[in-house]
Order: C-alpha cells, then structure tokens, then sequence
C-alpha cells in the first residue's frame, strides 16, 4: 500500500471532490482516480461512493479514513525523529530553478562541512510540494508571485505542510539577449514584452501567468522545463522571459539583460516548505540564515 493513499483519501473526504482534491494534492485527476481505484482493489472494498451531493466515504471507507488520519499523525512523527535525536546534520533540499539559489547552497556548504552528503535538487514548484509531501526531501525553497503567497501557504497546510515566507517583493524583470531590439532599454512596460514571444518556466499556475503578466491568447508563449531552456530560446531568438531577478545567470558581463518591468504590479517571494512538525537541524539553520542574506536585495 503506498503511504500517499492515507493523504490522498483524506483529502478527497474533506473536499467531497476528486477533482478539487486533485488540484490541492498537485497530481492530475486522472492519476488521482487511478490511484484510489488501485486502493480499493487492494483493499476488496469501496472507499467513496458518488451520490447527488458529489463523493462520500462508505461506511468501510469511513473507518479507512479514520485510520489514515491516525496513521498520517504517527508518520510525521516518524519523520520528525532526526530532529529530535540530533542525528541528522545534512541538508535535503528541493528548490525552485535559480541560479542565485544554488549559488548560495554551494557557498554555503563549501565553508560548512563540506564532506557531509547534501542533497540538492533543482525542479519546479509543483514538483517541490511533492518532494516534500513524499518525503524524497526534507525541505524546498520555491519562489512564487506575491499576490500568490497565501494562495500557496493554505495549499501547503491542506496536506500537513507548512510554507514559511523567508524573503518577499522581490524584483522580477525581463531576461533577454543583449542582441535583442529592447536591449538597451533602462525599463520596459508589459506592452513592449507583449510584442515578442514569451519563454516562461511551465511549472508556474497559468493563473500566475495569465492575470499576472496580462496575457492574451493570441501571445506566442514556450513554456520549458529548465534555466538552460530558458537561457537558449533568449540567446538564440527574440524570446523574452520574465523570471525573479539573477535566476538564469549570475554574470552581468555575458550575452543576457535583465530589464525591470516598470507597470508590473507585483513582486516575488520565497517560502521554505516543510512537514509541519519537521524542526530544521543546526546546519539547516545556519543555511537558512545564509540564504537570506544572499537573496535579500
């Protein structure tokens, strides 16, 4: 039995829906579906029924998730023994694609223990909610529009997740190539990008995008998986990408601008996810404390 079923049935009960629960857990509908119709046939019985009033547990399915939830408490307490014994001094961690963020994890752990094995991963911010949530890493560090902070802070308490705001309202500007028409531009409007193609990171909400940037539907937009993607299609076209400021490179001298958008009406924040119940060890302090201020302007 995978140990995500407990949460999955948890939520789909507290939101009477598989498609609402689907979208708080971060996984699609249909892998959703599969993984609940796998539950139940593992187990010989129903779980939820559908009634007029949308998904309801069975009366089996009521006493499963009554020990799920009891379940789910005694893991995170599990999980939360390295902290209590000391034992565990690495970092594990997951985080947003930023250049400037593994900058500082590898500054940091170059003049604290180096020889200790760290774990860092570079993905997007759905994947980091599921490295947390599945307990592939300890921690994430995601940056996410402001507007979207709270958005993001609930989504993580939903699923016994915490995210802490760790640094916000930073910039976020156009990245371009210095060959580019609007190059030499000091600051740029919404309406001069619009003229271009969009190269943006596809893990952001298309809600971030769309209300955020102002999109229309006629705006040819790329969405990739990588900096490095994002680093080409600039280099090797007229794209323009709107990222969190030094995310892609940490050289003003090489062939990409970053250009602030002067009528964008928001700004970026970092959070610090995490099991609600997981205390960072010593060392996961100390980086923590780094990291801001590497990243604080």
């Amino acid at each position: 039995m995978n140990l995500n079923s407990f949460s999955y049935v948890i939520e789909i009960e507290r939101c009477g829906s598989i498609n609402r629960a689907a979208q708080n857990l971060y996984i699609s509908q249909s892998n959703l579906s599969s993984a609940i119709k796998a539950l139940e046939d593992e187990l010989g019985y129903h779980i939820f029924s559908r009634t007029s009033k949308g998904i309801t547990p069975t009366a089996e399915g009521y006493l499963f998730i009554q020990a799920a939830k009891a379940i789910t408490m005694e893991l995170d307490k599990i999980y939360n023994i390295p902290s209590l014994t000391g034992f565990s001094a690495d970092i594990s961690l997951s985080c947003t694609w930023s250049s400037q963020f593994y900058c500082s994890f590898m500054n940091f752990k170059a003049k604290n223990y180096p020889e200790i094995r760290d774990s860092y991963k570079e993905t997007g911010l759905i994947q980091n909610f599921q490295d947390v949530q599945e307990n592939r890493y300890r921690l994430a560090l995601f940056y996410c529009f402001h507007s979207r902070t709270a958005y993001h802070q609930e989504e993580a308490r939903k699923t016994n997740l915490t995210a802490e705001l760790i640094v916000e309202n930073l910039p976020v500007v156009a990245l371009m190539s210095i060959k580019h028409p609007l190059a030499e531009r000091p600051s740029l409007s919404l309406n001069d990008i619009h003229s271009y193609p969009l190269v943006l990171f596809e893990d952001f909400e298309n809600e971030d995008w769309q209300n955020i940037l102002h999109i229309s539907p006629s705006q040819r937009v790329l969405y990739v998986f990588d900096r490095g993607g994002i680093e080409d299609s600039c280099l090797q076209s007229d794209y323009i990408s709107i990222i969190k400021k030094s995310s892609v490179t940490m050289f003003p001298a090489s062939s990409l601008v970053e250009i602030p958008i002067y009528d964008l009406a928001d700004s970026l924040d970092v959070l610090l996810l995490r099991h609600k119940t997981y205390t960072l060890n010593r060392r996961e302090k100390a980086f923590i404390r780094q990291f801001k201020k590497d990243i604080t302007p």
